[in-house]
């Protein structure tokens, strides 16, 4: 390990680390808001969407920059992508 470029390296493993906690964190509270929809529903939403005007969320998380959201209604799994 180059003691030069350590500085530069935690820099770079603490930002993949804000990413992964974010991504992790919205994620999370999205597929939290799709299971308590299908408890009380019996159904999956039909959209990300659905949640908020169902008001199982007050709004829907940005995802962190450069990536989106994307929803299956058929699993009822959200997950974080890279936007493209």
């Amino acid at each position: 390990m180059n003691p030069i470029a350590a500085p530069v390296n935690y820099l770079g493993a603490v930002g993949a680390a804000k990413k992964y906690a974010e991504k992790t964190i919205d994620s999370t509270s999205l597929n939290q808001a799709i299971q308590q929809f299908r408890a009380m529903e019996d159904r999956n939403p039909e959209s990300l969407a659905e949640l908020v005007k169902a008001q199982y969320l007050p709004q829907l998380p940005k995802p962190p920059y450069g990536m989106k959201f994307v929803y299956d209604p058929q699993s009822g799994q959200a997950r974080v992508v890279r936007a493209q």
